[in-house]
C-alpha cells in the first residue's frame, strides 16, 4: 500500500504520546478523527501501533522501531526547514548587489551602514549595472539588481517596482539660470551633461527627447557613465545636468538644482525604481530578506528627501 505523507504527524504524535487525545488536541482535531486515523495507520503497516496493557496504551515492537526511523526522518525535515531560514545577524555568506549608479550614489552608503550594524559578518559587494548583469543574475553570480524600471530583460528575472524618481536640473550656485523663468527653452539655451546609464538610456536619454519632441534645439556637450567627471564639471562651467533629485540634495553648498511644476516636465518625472533577481530564488529567505530591508531602506530615505523638497517648493511660491 502507498503511504500518505500526511499521515507523518499524526503518526509521530501517537507514537510520541500513545494517546489518542493528546494527538487530537495538538493537532486541533477532533478524538474521532485521529482514531480513523490510527485504523488507517494499522492497515498500512499491518500492525496495531498502539496496545492497551493495564489501563495503557504501549506501543507494539513495531512500533517501537517505527518511531526510532520516524524520528530521523522528523529531524531531516526540520533540517530542511532550517536550511530555508536566514538569520543577517550571524550569517557569514557573501553578497553581491548590482546597481545602476545613478541609484547607488545616494542608497549605497545607506545599504553599507545597515550591514555594517545589522549584519556584520555578511561580506557585500556591490558593483555597478552593466551589459553582462543579467547574465550574472541567471548564473547567480549577483544575487539582487537595483536599477530603473522598466528594463527589457528576459522573462526569468523578476522585476518589482519600488519607488520613484523626480528628475532635477543641477547647476552651479551662482549659474545664470538660477535667475531666469524656467522652460524648455531656457535650459535648451545652456550646454547639457548627460550621464549615460546602461539599460536605460544608451540610445537617448529622457531631457533629449523631450527637447526634441517639442522641436528644440539643444546642445550635449558633455556625455559619460561616470558621474564625479560630470559634477566636477558642472562646478566650473554652465552645464546643466538633468539627474535624480536624490544627488542633487547632496551635492553640497557650490550647487544648486532648478525644477518646475510646469506640465510640460512631467515625462522628466516618470521614473520608477525596480528590484531584479532571478525568479527560481523569488522565496529564497535571503532573497526576500533583501527586497524587504532595501525597499524600507530606500522609503525611508525617500520620505526624508522628499519632505525636504516639499518645503523648499513651498517656500519658492
Amino acid at each position: 500500500m502507498i503511504f500518505n505523507y500526511n499521515l507523518l504527524k499524526p503518526l509521530a504524535l501517537l507514537l510520541e504520546t500513545k494517546s489518542i487525545t493528546a494527538t487530537a488536541n495538538q493537532m486541533s482535531t477532533s478524538a474521532s478523527a485521529v482514531s480513523r486515523t490510527l485504523r488507517s495507520l494499522r492497515e498500512i503497516f499491518q500492525d496495531e501501533l498502539l496496545t492497551r496493557k493495564n489501563g495503557r496504551m504501549e506501543l507494539t515492537p513495531k512500533a517501537i522501531s517505527i518511531r526510532a526511523k520516524l524520528n530521523n526522518i522528523i529531524h531531516d525535515i526540520d533540517e530542511l526547514t532550517e536550511d530555508m531560514s536566514f538569520e543577517p545577524s550571524t550569517s557569514d555568506i557573501k553578497i553581491n548587489i548590482a546597481m545602476n549608479s545613478y541609484i547607488a550614489y545616494w542608497l549605497a552608503p545607506e545599504i553599507i551602514q545597515y550591514f555594517s550594524e545589522n549584519a556584520p559578518n555578511i561580506e557585500l559587494t556591490i558593483e555597478d549595472w552593466n551589459e553582462l548583469t543579467p547574465d550574472r543574475i541567471n548564473n547567480h553570480l549577483v544575487h539582487f539588481g537595483i536599477h530603473y524600471f522598466p528594463l527589457n530583460l528576459n522573462k526569468n528575472l523578476v522585476q518589482r517596482k519600488v519607488g520613484k524618481d523626480m528628475s532635477v536640473m543641477v547647476c552651479r550656485k551662482d549659474h545664470p539660470i538660477n535667475n531666469e523663468s524656467i522652460s524648455l527653452e531656457t535650459i535648451a539655451s545652456y550646454p547639457l551633461a548627460i550621464h549615460l546609464q546602461k539599460h536605460w538610456n544608451e540610445r537617448q536619454d529622457k531631457l533629449s527627447r523631450l527637447l526634441l519632441s517639442h522641436g528644440i534645439d539643444f546642445k550635449v556637450k558633455l556625455k559619460t557613465t561616470h558621474i564625479n567627471v560630470i559634477i566636477n564639471a558642472v562646478e566650473t562651467t554652465d552645464l546643466l545636468f538633468p539627474c535624480s533629485i536624490y544627488i542633487a540634495e547632496q551635492l553640497g553648498e557650490k550647487f544648486s538644482y532648478i525644477t518646475s511644476s510646469d506640465e510640460v516636465f512631467l515625462p522628466l518625472q516618470e521614473k520608477e525604481f525596480g528590484f531584479i533577481y532571478d525568479k527560481a530564488y523569488k522565496n529564497d529567505p535571503m532573497i526576500v530578506w533583501l527586497h524587504s530591508t532595501i525597499s524600507k531602506l530606500m522609503n525611508d530615505f525617500l520620505d526624508v528627501y522628499n519632505k525636504k523638497f516639499d518645503n523648499r517648493y513651498e517656500k519658492s511660491r
